[in-house]
């Protein structure tokens, strides 16, 4: 299936500086390669499913509060990028622990693959309490950067405070969707995703609105919702992983194993780093959110709007890097450089095809997001329809971003670059341009949406300059 026979990086790279059409050919025809196709969709599409499954609950949770107010709205989008914050804590260990999961399953060590998945589990956990806590310690404060009215700052932490818990079961379930993933059996998440999204809906419409005989608690029942639902989840998905892959995942004989000293490093070498550049980028991606707040209540709540359709696409560049990590992750486990290059080559182009897809479906799907958001309020929806005008083409440089960066490049382990990519195009380039255009020029809100994603085209530039470098190039062996 893959086509082999230069596996060291001196020849890799020897064969890109010569011969660069027929390395893009190979890639090329990986790409279209039947059983290439196979793999792809095999592990892409439950993890997508999954993905989208996860993201929808804000969407729900902005679509059954936004008949409540536009204050609601703001409240509730607001709170969800601080707990954004929290999940990308986990996300970050939990998809450095894959890495390690995948290189040691593609080179054979399946035994160290199992004992990984239960030291992502326990490491994850500990992250998302750590991380709960300081947003717990620092909620007056985050409050009240959300608005000068002491109003909707109490409406803010009627949100935050019981949202922020949802991180704690999120960490258990995702650190177990991780391995089960990376072992190549993402299908066995995607069952307990759709039980926990169906499980939020039904608790949204009990707890916002008072249905069922529950109290009608309003942006409140929202955060209860999707924190029971995660928690749901994560049992499903736990019970799954025992029945189907590992019986003894849970087993206390098993602890000495989840903290050996080898795989924890592992773990940490790359999972630490991301786990803290992401926090970084999340807190930049904060910083829109009060660059929003300063321009006014419309564009902060139109940001409110735009942030669960823009999670659902990112669900799905989420689908497509975590499966270029597999699969780029097991060339690499086998030491098959060559491999994992034209592989990389031919995920490039699946992304391309899948962005120019989401692009195209955003802008006819339009109309209906419109709809769906009508009570909301005309000057609110006015604004939101020029934005998603703008996110349609941001998704193709984002989606390639993705696949280079967190998928190819941390696929061996380079975590540095990627941090580096990160901070350097969003807080060098886009939160100052986005402050120069919402505050010094007070441009309308959709070109300082456009500025809020130049951060997307200046990644675009390095990643491509850090790909040619076969840095990433990297064997994460067992032991050692």
């Amino acid at each position: 299936m893959v086509e082999t026979g230069t596996t060291d990086r001196a020849g890799v790279m020897r064969e890109w500086q010569e011969s660069r059409p027929g390395l893009l050919k190979s890639g090329a025809r990986q790409a279209s390669s039947p059983a290439f196709v196979r793999m792809f969709l095999w592990t892409a599409l439950p993890i997508t499913a999954q993905a989208l499954m996860a993201s929808s609950r804000t969407v729900f949770d902005v679509f059954m509060t936004s008949s409540l107010g536009p204050e609601e709205v703001a409240v509730v989008g607001y709170g969800s990028r601080i707990v954004f914050i929290l999940i990308l804590l986990v996300l970050g260990i939990c998809n450095g622990a894959g890495v390690v999961v995948a290189q040691f399953y593609g080179g054979g060590s399946k035994d160290r693959a199992k004992y990984a998945v239960g030291t992502t589990v326990l490491l994850s956990f500990a992250v998302s309490l750590v991380g709960l806590g300081l947003v717990l310690l620092l909620s007056g404060p985050l409050a009240a950067w959300s608005s000068d009215d002491p109003a909707i700052q109490n409406l803010t932490l009627s949100y935050l405070l019981p949202a922020s818990f949802m991180v704690l079961p999120f960490s258990v379930g995702f650190a177990i969707a991780v391995g089960l993933r990376s072992i190549g059996r993402p299908g066995l998440a995607t069952w307990a995703s759709m039980i926990g999204l169906t499980s939020n809906v039904v608790l949204n419409y009990a707890l916002i609105f008072g249905n069922f005989g529950a109290p009608a608690l309003g942006v409140t029942g929202a955060a209860y919702a999707s924190a029971l639902s995660f928690a749901i989840e994560a049992v499903i998905v736990g019970l799954c992983a025992v029945w189907f892959y590992d019986r003894d995942l849970f087993s206390p004989r098993r602890l000495t194993q989840y903290l050996s000293a080898d795989t924890v490093r592992k773990t940490l070498r790359i999972g630490l780093p991301i786990a803290l550049g992401s926090v970084v980028w999340a807190i930049g991606i904060f910083a829109y959110s009060i660059i929003s707040a300063m321009a006014g209540t419309v564009p902060l709540a139109v940001l409110a709007l735009v942030t669960p359709v823009e999670s659902m696409a990112i669900a799905v560049l989420i689908g497509l890097s975590s499966t270029t990590n597999v699969i780029v992750g097991h060339a690499l486990g086998r030491a098959d450089f060559r491999g994992a290059t034209v592989d990389a080559i031919a995920l490039i182009l699946w992304t391309v095809i899948a962005s120019l897809a989401m692009s195209l479906l955003l802008m006819a799907l339009k109309p209906a997001l419109m709809m769906v958001y009508s009570g909301a309020g005309i000057d609110v929806l006015t604004v939101a329809d020029d934005v998603f005008t703008v996110l349609a083409p941001v998704l193709i440089f984002r989606s390639l971003n993705v696949t280079m960066v967190v998928g190819i490049l941390r696929a061996g382990g380079d975590t540095t670059s990627p941090i580096v990519m990160d901070l350097a195009s969003q807080w060098l380039v886009a939160i100052p341009l986005s402050y120069v255009c919402a505050i010094g020029f007070g441009l309308p809100f959709p070109w300082v949406f456009l500025a809020f994603n130049s951060e997307e085209m200046a990644r675009q530039v390095m990643a491509l300059i850090r790909l040619r470098q076969f840095r990433w190039l990297i064997q994460i062996k067992p032991d050692g």
